[in-house]
């Protein structure tokens, strides 16, 4: 008798007198149904898989490889690795709420509110001195988003303006907008100036009085400080002479155009040295 090429099936030869057909298909079936014997049975949800390397040796088990449905809930839940080969369920978090990492979590991700606020911190510990030359800088402070740069009492000589230099940078990169008011002991109209400056090599803060014994306060606002773009700046300042007998008041907004990211700033004196004041410089992420 003759076999199929693959399994075996008996069958009749072709040159076989064939007396008996139905026995003939019978015995092929026979051979059929016994080799798909395996495949016979399982329950809901199981799947078919190879017991062994021999031909159609399978058995039914349950479905190990994927992820079950039962693992979700409810709507919004995500399915996330808690460990090798292993997921569990992170159910969905409350509206308005975004996705975060948390290696505290079980699986790793948490739901949580976005912070509205930034928390600043103190980068040059007890503040840097403003004292023996005309450009005092704060270098390694790179990686924060945000800074606020605080100059307190700064005085380098009558009539000096106080600016800020970031990146050590003199290239015409800065650009400021606003006003200052310039006046003696009693208020003139007169000495209201627009400020409207581009393409300068410093920013602006406020100008020392007349005398040699003023000093200038304030502070700047940078904003995307750790990115390629433009890094917004706001800035306010005054400055006075002994006794209120000369002062100013500079109010501006404006930007540095540079794709390198802050990694130092400057307090710069366009007169002489300084000889007193601090800067302190925070940071936030």
């Amino acid at each position: 008798m003759a076999t199929t090429t693959n399994f075996g099936w008996t069958t009749p030869n072709d040159t076989d007198l064939v007396k008996d057909g139905a026995a003939a298909i019978r015995t092929l079936g026979n051979g059929i149904d016994t080799s798909f014997l395996d495949l016979k049975g399982g329950t809901t949800n199981q799947v078919l898989a190879k017991n062994s390397g021999t031909d159609l040796d399978f058995k039914w088990v349950a479905d190990a490889t994927g992820i079950p449905a039962t693992i979700i809930d409810a709507k919004g839940d995500l399915i996330a690795g808690t460990a090798v080969d292993t997921a569990g369920r992170l159910a969905v978090g409350a509206n308005g709420t975004f996705l975060t990492a948390d290696s505290a979590e079980t699986t790793g991700l948490k739901w949580a509110n976005v912070a509205t606020t930034k928390s600043f911190t103190l980068l040059n510990s007890g503040g840097t001195a403003l004292t023996g030359a005309t450009t005092v800088t704060v270098s390694s402070i790179g990686g924060y988003d945000q800074y606020y740069v605080l100059i307190s009492g700064a005085s380098a000589g009558a009539n000096a303006n106080i600016y800020l230099r970031l990146n050590t940078d003199t290239g015409n990169n800065y650009n400021l907008f606003g006003y200052v008011i310039n006046v003696g002991a009693t208020y003139s109209a007169g000495g209201f100036e627009p400020v409207n400056l581009s393409s300068q090599n410093k920013y602006r803060l406020a100008a020392q009085g007349g005398g040699g014994d003023g000093t200038v306060s304030g502070g700047f606002t940078i904003a995307g400080a750790n990115t390629s773009g433009l890094k917004m700046i706001t800035a306010t300042g005054g400055g006075k002479a002994a006794g209120f007998a000369d002062h100013s008041l500079a109010s501006t907004v404006g930007y540095y155009n540079s794709a390198t990211v802050i990694t130092s700033i400057s307090a710069f004196s366009d007169i002489s040295n300084f000889d007193a004041g601090t800067m302190f410089i925070y940071g936030a992420v």
